[in-house]
């Protein structure tokens, strides 16, 4: 699947790429390889661009920030792949038709630190260090839908957890130059790191004022996201993200949460983007 690497401009970015956007990540770097394909020796498809992202300071928050956000697009043929903060290689590559096919391999995933300085609503809980999800990932696609699922786990010290995404989408074709694209997710962790970011021990009670809280493996959150894109001319494109989410569960019940903030997550974006 196309792929782009987000380059985070601001100290205050509070995590990575949110799961909703990444649709749209596709839908921009899809039109970048249907277009390239007409192109003579075209394994490598790049793109550049610029845009804002709006989402919730931490995961969990009520409080929102529209923030800068630049990214590169990168893909090496159908090999090898960068998107948002996760890297791939599809090393099993198996076409049963000309419209169906699967695609599996190991990936490597960036999420980024919690820094309580950021919101006051984290005072008390410590700082979450940067996460370093190591795993795989096998994807279906048929036509212009796809379904994707992925098992990764920290190895940095972040959280320490285990966590696991499925998502499912399709493509439309409105026109010529305008393309939709409509998702749905869900992602499950379990109790490393469902303790690490919505759990909350004695030590963090007592500096906080929140109750004592133990936080187990179960189904995280789930979500919607709709995007679209149209191009402006052959290299350039225009498109715009929005999605929710709700957090589920123990994630849901957490006093994070319940306290301080919502389990209704939204988010949404406007990004350009050219393509050499």
């Amino acid at each position: 699947m196309p792929v782009m690497l987000a380059f985070h401009c601001r100290v205050s970015l509070r995590s990575a790429l949110p799961l909703l956007i990444v649709p749209a990540i596709w839908l921009i770097a899809s039109q970048a390889r249907a277009q390239s394909r007409e192109d003579e020796g075209s394994d490598w498809q790049v793109m550049l661009g610029a845009g804002a992202i709006y989402s919730p300071d931490f995961e969990g928050s009520d409080e929102y920030e529209v923030q800068p956000f630049p990214f590169i697009s990168v893909e090496y043929r159908d090999i090898a792949y960068i998107r948002g903060p996760e890297i791939g290689v599809n090393l099993i590559r198996l076409k049963a038709s000309d419209d169906f096919s699967i695609k599996a391999g190991p990936l490597a995933r960036y999420r980024r630190d919690r820094k309580v300085k950021r919101n006051a609503d984290l005072s008390g809980l410590g700082d979450v260090g940067t996460a370093v999800e190591l795993g795989g990932a096998l994807a279906f696609e048929y036509r212009q839908a796809w379904v994707r699922l992925s098992l990764a786990k920290d190895v940095a010290g972040g959280h320490d957890g285990l966590v696991g995404e499925g998502e499912a989408g399709i493509r439309f074709n409105l026109s010529d130059t305008l393309v939709a694209s409509a998702s749905a997710k869900a992602s499950w962790a379990d109790k490393d790191y469902m303790g690490t970011y919505f759990g909350v021990n004695a030590a963090q009670a007592a500096r906080s004022g929140l109750p004592v809280y133990r936080a187990e493996s179960g189904l995280k959150d789930v979500g919607a996201g709709l995007n679209l894109s149209y191009m402006l001319g052959r290299n350039w494109m225009v498109t715009a993200v929005g999605g929710y989410s709700r957090l589920m569960g123990d994630a849901a019940d957490a006093p994070l949460v319940v306290r301080y903030g919502s389990p209704d997550q939204w988010h949404g974006g406007l990004f350009v983007a050219y393509r050499f």
